[in-house]
């Protein structure tokens, strides 16, 4: 029975491992920061094909300039999304081959190269938000621009608005890809996202402290179970991991207060779940005295899963691995002797 129960939850971790590494890989964008205020001091893009989005502000009536290198035909695909209903800001390229023959007015409002033609396309405003699944979020979408480029050469892209100013996301790129960096940055960059979006971090990271320093203190004063080093490693590990699933679920509550009930909010779940499965898992674990040789190295691999699917901050992993090397360690030297 316990044999069948324990596939049972392997299965269920394999399901939402495997869910979880596709969903990241669709919808996930590598977020930037950095603002140009001219063409001399434009922010420089290097792969303009890769997703990222750019957060930023736009304040002081000062255009944001951009740049970045396309081959003929190559595809540009950006956006603008805001966190502010009633700001709406409009995006211009400036390139080669494009329209030459624009309003006098572009002139005084951007510094453009000689020979250089531009596309500009203006925002709309929009009513209601859209549900982004990965962050969680909810943003405003106010254009979306997607062209291959005639001539090969340096392009400007330039966020401005007619009037007003707030948050801005500038979306540019449709390859979805990361770095190892990147990837294991991957919570750390959620928490910036939403410190951008007008949260402060210690109300975003607030489920983690409850959860951990509550854990604790229940099991020191209440249960007050003696847990030797590598038990206790173990158990806070997984204390962080519930936690990560709680700001999700956190963080999706907020987002969809401002949105409509998306189906995608499902999406948001399965990254909620398996930290929360993997911390139970853990937990369970993190109490026995008598793992078997098996069971510790299931304590490894549940590190290693939540250190790349961003369970518990990067030191919840790392607890649980350590925790996991302890054990193999112990029982090694135990087999010498």
């Amino acid at each position: 029975m316990m044999w069948r129960r324990s596939k049972s939850i392997s299965i269920i971790f394999i399901n939402l491992f495997v869910a979880t590494a596709i969903i990241s890989t669709v919808y996930a964008h590598v977020p930037l920061q950095g603002e140009g205020y001219g063409i001399e001091d434009a922010v420089v893009i290097d792969d303009p094909l890769k997703s990222w989005v750019i957060y930023t502000e736009y304040k002081d009536a000062r255009p944001l300039y951009y740049k970045f290198d396309l081959l003929e035909n190559d595809r540009l695909k950006s956006g603008l999304l805001t966190t502010d209903k009633d700001f709406v800001p409009d995006l211009t390229i400036l390139g080669p081959g494009l329209n030459s023959d624009f309003e006098e007015h572009f002139h005084d409002e951007f510094e453009i190269p000689d020979g250089y033609g531009l596309l500009h396309i203006h925002g709309e405003k929009q009513d209601k938000k859209e549900y982004e699944p990965f962050t969680p979020s909810s943003y405003y979408q106010v254009l979306d621009l997607d062209i291959s480029v005639n001539e090969a050469g340096t392009y400007f892209l330039i966020v401005d608005a007619t009037e007003g100013s707030g948050k801005v996301g500038i979306v540019i790129g449709y390859v979805e890809s990361f770095t190892f960096i990147e990837w294991l940055k991957v919570p750390f960059d959620v928490t910036f996202v939403h410190n951008w979006e007008g949260q402060d971090y210690l109300i975003i990271l607030m489920p983690m402290f409850i959860i951990v320093v509550g854990g604790l203190l229940i099991n020191g004063y209440y249960f007050k179970s003696s847990l030797n080093v590598s038990q206790l490693l173990a158990f806070a590990g997984s204390l962080t991991y519930f936690g990560s699933g709680v700001i999700i679920l956190n963080q999706m509550v907020i987002a969809l207060l401002g949105s409509t009930i998306d189906a995608l909010l499902f999406i948001t779940l399965i990254f909620a779940s398996l930290p929360i499965l993997l911390g139970y898992s853990i937990i369970r674990k993190a109490t026995k005295s008598d793992l078997s040789f098996g069971q510790e190295i299931r304590l490894l691999v549940y590190g290693l899963i939540g250190l790349f699917f961003w369970a518990g901050y990067l030191v919840g992993p790392l607890l649980v691995i350590l925790s996991a090397l302890i054990k193999v360690l112990k029982r090694k030297n135990a087999g010498f002797n």
